[in-house]
This record gives C-alpha cells, structure tokens and sequence, in this order.
C-alpha cells in the first residue's frame, strides 16, 4: 500500500495527566467549568475551566474509561493554575487528583476536517482499549479545538516508540513541532497555552462548541454568557499572512498567539477585521 502522505499524528509534550477519584469529582468539575460532563458515558469530554472575568485558566479533556480509570488532561503550562483554581473551590467535596508521569498522548488527524482514512481501531467516540504486542492503548475520536476532527490515543509513554512504530506501519506521517504549528497555524486551531491562557475568554477564540449554556452555574458563566447573548464579543481569531495584513497585525489590541515565517494567528479586534 502507498503511503498516503496527508495522514498524520502529532505526540505534544506539553501536555500533564491527572488520575481523577472521589465521589464528588465530576460535580465540582462541572461546577466549574463550561460544558456538561456525563458520568455514565465512556467518552472524551473537553471543558473550560474560567475565572470570576471569563477568563481562561485551561482546557482540558476528561477521559473516563471506566469507573475506577478516569483521567484529566491539560496543558503543562496552566497545570499548576489550574489545581490552584479547583483547590480554591473545594471545600468537604470528596476529590483526589494524582498527577500521572507515564503517561502518553497522540493525535492522528488527516488534512480535511472530517477524518477520512480507515484506521486500524475503532474510531467511534467510545473509548476503546486496543491490544497489540508491545501493550495497550486507549483510543476515541475527539477534535482539536475548531472542531477538526482527531482521534487521540492514550498510552503508557514506555511504548511510546513501539505506538509510533504502529502508526507508522498504517501508513501516518509523524508531525514535529514545527509541522504541526504550521499545521495549526494553517486551520486556526487554539492548542497549547500560546491561545489556551487568560489573556483570552473562550468566545474569542472560537470555542463556543465547549460551552454548553444550557447547563447550570459555572465560575465565570454570568460573564461568558452575557457576551454571548448581547453579542458583545470584541475580538477573534484568526490565522493570516503577516505580510499581506500589516494593518491588521499592527492594529491597537491584537495579539499575536502563534507564528512561523509567514503566517501567524493574531486575536483581533472585530472592527479592524470588518475595515
């Protein structure tokens, strides 16, 4: 079989692992944060944690694999942000979080959107454990944060060369870091603590999918929806060429997440982007 050069897999290393316990767990996470997670699906979730200003503290995913396997994933560089925020806010509720060091996490995306290779596990947004010779890994369909589409494994990072080993096999191509922020670059995706921090609130940044305003209170959820009732927002991101938009770039308040020679992702103001 040929190999099909626009099939990917990208493995961050700026991302820490939490082992979630506690009975009380999924209840203070949805009482802090923006979307609505349902404990008795075994599926990736992600939600916002944000502050009293709507403000961004992080974005993480809760894996729950089962009753007694559910972990947290974040971004390294708000992890500590983050336990501060959930600590401020537990009082007798019943939580334990143990940070995890062996584990591991990969995205295999393609160019489109919409995933569209037939892979080797399921893709369905269950997650799945997948035994293979070296071990196993979990995997569930997920999406980076614009909604492009990803299916994300989780593994014991002692495999982490026989996992790309696999992948390779099946004919993905391994993104480094400065691919993929190309590659992220390219489809306006908000990953990392570069967009991922609180200088932004997740309605700049496009991430209204990760809010769920129907569902009830959440620190910052008065400020987040006001914005977004009376269409309020002023800024949003986007991806351009540096060259070709010198006006924008240059305009008073936009702030310039992520760049590479050519083209960058700015948070603009909405009044510039309409000039």
């Amino acid at each position: 079989m040929p190999s099909n050069k626009k099939n990917f897999f990208y493995y961050p290393r700026t991302l820490s692992f939490f082992s979630v316990s506690g009975k009380d767990s999924f209840d203070l996470i949805n009482r802090l944060s923006t979307n609505n997670i349902n404990i008795d699906q075994n599926v990736i979730t992600q939600t916002i944690f944000t502050n009293e200003n709507g403000r961004i503290i992080d974005l993480v995913s809760i894996w729950k694999i089962d009753e007694d396997n559910i972990t947290l994933v974040c971004n390294t560089d708000n992890k500590k942000s983050l336990i501060d925020w959930i600590d401020k806010f537990t009082f007798e509720e019943e939580i334990e979080m143990i940070e995890v060091d062996n584990l591991g996490l990969i995205h295999i995306f393609n160019e489109d959107k919409i995933i569209k290779f037939s892979n080797p596990y399921s893709s369905s947004k269950t997650i799945n454990k997948n035994n293979k010779e070296f071990g196993f890994f979990y995997s569930a369909k997920s999406t980076f944060y614009n909604k492009h589409e990803s299916i994300d494994l989780l593994f014991d990072k002692n495999n982490l060369q026989a996992v790309k080993a696999f992948l390779i096999d099946e004919y993905f191509v391994e993104l480094n870091d400065n691919k993929f922020l190309s590659f992220k670059i390219k489809n306006c995706i908000p990953y990392g603590s570069n967009e991922i921090n609180p200088l932004f609130n997740p309605l700049e940044l496009n991430l209204n999918h990760i809010i769920d305003f129907d569902k009830g209170c959440y620190i910052g959820q008065e400020v987040i929806a006001r914005l977004d009732t009376y269409d309020k927002v002023q800024k949003k991101l986007i991806s351009l060429n540096k060259k070709d938009s010198i006006n924008i770039t240059t305009s008073p308040g936009s702030v310039i997440t992520s760049q590479n020679n050519d083209n960058c992702m700015i948070v603009a103001r909405k009044k510039f982007l309409d000039n």
